[in-house]
């Protein structure tokens, strides 16, 4: 998918940069600076998709492409191909118009977002790439403009123990049991997190535990065993506290039983904050008005849960970015059937191109 942007980028007149924190899991960035100073607007978007449905791959396949009734069917039509590849055409035709932006334009096509972006936009961050002004994120938002969504981590918790013949007791508790003994306590903790609703959202706070992994033969006590939560934040919770919210459900299992060894490690696998943009902001004028320019209607703000690069990009790089793209988010992106239909597409790219002539 790089490749396809890079080669995309340079048949549309642009110098794309190439950079990868993890060895083919690249970074596509694309600069155009204008010849008068201003502003930097920024487009960030994900190549990075969702994996097929299991056992269900569609009607035409996760990766056809196929296009059925003006709508294209495949993964990532919709999360988030279809915003990514509309601000990459709307750049094209800016450029081919002879445009010339007062400032200059950040494009970034980043790997990894679905995982947290540690090797995509955090990366690029923390380089110093992603700098500006004022931008979007180009996900799908059923075409409203979404200032505010849910943050959340997940994290791998492991427990160790002496193993042992199962045709004895073991001389104390494996390591399975001692998981056990610790998702009951996190499902109790959940029971408490959920009680932290946001109406307006339609979302709750939430603990999962998602993942397990023990033990490699019938007879054997286990020597270890890991298991994943997954812990969906509402704006408004901060990530450090909760962290620490489920360090201490896990050390009540080592303050209850002094006699027991319940030592654990905690490894934290991904991050990212909530994303909260004043109303007020430049950005969301202007998506509103770009939107309302090109259609001749009028939009509305949105809110959500889930998760995007821009809460880091808003967070950590202190630029206002709100996601507004076409599709509609999670009803099609985790779809078996994800599709998109083509007018959508060519819609963002004209609201895009609206956008970026109203900033700059």
């Amino acid at each position: 998918m790089g490749e396809v942007i890079k080669k995309w980028m340079l048949k549309s007149g642009f110098e794309p940069e190439w950079y990868e924190k993890e060895k083919n899991r690249p970074n596509v960035v694309t600069r155009w600076k204008g010849s008068k100073p201003g502003k930097q607007f920024i487009f960030n978007g994900h190549m990075d998709v969702f994996p097929p449905v299991a056992g269900n791959p569609g009607l035409y396949g996760p990766w056809s492409g196929k296009i059925v009734d003006g709508c294209i069917y495949g993964r990532g039509s919709v999360d988030m191909k279809s915003g990514l590849c509309a601000a990459l055409m709307a750049m094209k035709y800016l450029k081919q118009l002879g445009f010339d932006p007062n400032g200059s334009i950040l494009f970034t096509a980043v790997s990894d977002e679905e995982n947290s972006g540690e090797a995509g936009t955090k990366y690029l961050i923390r380089e110093g790439i992603i700098q500006g002004d004022l931008g979007i994120c180009m996900e799908p938002t059923k075409e409203r403009v979404l200032v505010e969504h849910c943050g959340g981590f997940s994290a791998k918790v492991t427990y160790t123990s002496p193993s042992g013949h199962t045709s004895l007791p073991h001389p104390s508790i494996d390591a399975l049991t001692k998981s056990i003994h610790a998702i009951n306590k996190l499902y109790k903790l959940n029971e408490v997190i959920m009680r932290n609703y946001r109406e307006d959202m339609g979302v709750w706070s939430l603990l999962s535990v998602t993942m397990i992994n023990s033990g490699n033969t019938a007879n054997m006590y286990p020597s270890e065993s890991t298991f994943v939560i997954d812990r969906r934040l509402l704006p408004g919770e901060e990530l450090e506290t909760e962290h620490q919210r489920v360090l201490a459900a896990l050390d009540t299992l080592k303050n209850e039983n002094p006699n027991m060894d319940y030592s654990y490690s905690y490894e934290i696998l991904g991050e990212y904050p909530c994303l909260v943009v004043d109303e007020q902001e430049e950005i969301v004028k202007l998506a509103l008005d770009a939107y309302k320019d090109v259609t001749g209607r009028s939009t509305t703000l949105y809110r959500r849960g889930g998760g995007s690069d821009a809460s880091d990009v808003t967070t950590k790089a202190g630029v206002p970015m709100p996601n507004f793209g076409p599709g509609n988010d999670y009803e099609e992106s985790t779809s078996e059937n994800e599709h998109i239909p083509l007018d959508d597409y060519i819609r963002f790219i004209k609201v895009y191109m609206q956008m970026v002539v109203k900033a700059l």
